[in-house]
């Protein structure tokens, strides 16, 4: 009873692929579905999108729908990456775009209260990058020092690469604040078109057999951003849509090749039914080919009619 509950739904399942492959809808329904697996696919491993994506781009029309096209297969997968690589594009730039500011500070807190504003901008805006040193800290104790705000490169998804420039502070004024804490600012403009991190760093010279000089710095913040929402997303689309494509593109191969080596063997196997039962079909005394003839035209030997219902070997034809 399972058994035949089992073979019904896969009969309904084949059915409905059947009417959708026939369909002049195929295409849309196929990148629906590709769409559609992919978006579950990445909410539980993002990571793996690259890979997924074009495997689920030659599957699902190949597999579940059995089309062999080809041509359509081409179509739906390229689509597809453009569909996903743009939604996930429109995913990373609201997240980049709508992050609020952060105040940075360091780890042994010298530097506390560091902040950049605004964040977004073009490449004539003028970045303002202020930080408030803690003199009671024994790095930060009265000496000389040098405040230095850190702009770096940042990736499309924020991550931190080489450091773009550093540029000097200065003290908002000369007067130690309230808990023996100074704030020192730097204006910044003329940056280029580009997604850039800050951080922000000190530097005590120290005696010569100390060292030269030790280091101070806060964690990662970002901004400032000088480039507009839709060149970020179009350089994330072509970034992610690039990758995929060339992923889904060696898969695409691999299946044009095995399906030409299948096309190569039913090609080289074809009409070899035929051509064994014609060498079968031989005269026994001089082995020339009958074709179908009861008399041999080089021998003049003749079938009888035991010689058709039995074989050589004696066995029933």
């Amino acid at each position: 009873m399972e058994q035949d509950e089992k073979s019904s739904v896969l009969d309904k399942i084949n059915r409905w692929t059947t009417k959708v492959r026939i369909s002049r809808y195929s295409i849309p329904i196929y990148i629906l579905t590709v769409f559609l697996a992919s978006i579950w696919m990445i909410f539980i491993n993002p990571c793996l999108m690259n890979i997924l994506l074009p495997i689920l781009a030659i599957l699902i029309p190949y597999k579940l729908y059995d089309e062999n096209s080809l041509k359509k297969l081409l179509v739906v997968g390229i689509v597809a990456i453009i569909l996903i690589a743009f939604t996930m594009g429109l995913y990373h730039v609201g997240i980049l775009y709508d992050q609020p500011s952060r105040q940075l500070r360091s780890g042994p807190g010298a530097l506390q209260n560091g902040t950049i504003e605004p964040i977004y901008g073009d490449s004539n805006t003028e970045f303002n990058f202020t930080v408030e040193v803690n003199f009671t800290t024994a790095i930060a104790s009265r000496g000389n020092i040098t405040l230095y705000a850190n702009i770096s490169y940042a990736e499309a998804e924020g991550i931190r690469r080489d450091d773009y420039e550093g540029y000097e502070m200065k003290p908002v004024n000369d007067n130690d604040g309230e808990n023996d804490i100074k704030e020192y600012y730097v204006v910044v403009s003329g940056l280029p078109e580009r997604l850039f991190n800050h951080y922000f760093s000190l530097r005590k010279d120290v005696p010569v057999e100390e060292g030269d000089f030790s280091w101070e710095r806060t964690s990662l913040g970002f901004g400032p951003v000088t480039l507009e929402r839709r060149t970020a997303l179009g350089m994330i689309t072509l970034q992610q849509s690039f990758s995929t494509s060339v992923i889904y593109l060696l898969g695409m191969g691999l299946l044009w090749l095995k399906k030409r080596m299948d096309r190569s063997v039913a090609e080289s196997t074809e009409g070899l039914e035929e051509k064994e039962e014609e060498l079968e079909d031989h005269c026994p005394d001089c082995g020339h080919l009958l074709e179908g003839k009861k008399e041999c035209d080089r021998c003049g030997w003749i079938k009888e009619p035991e010689d058709e219902m039995y074989d050589d070997d004696g066995e029933p034809d």
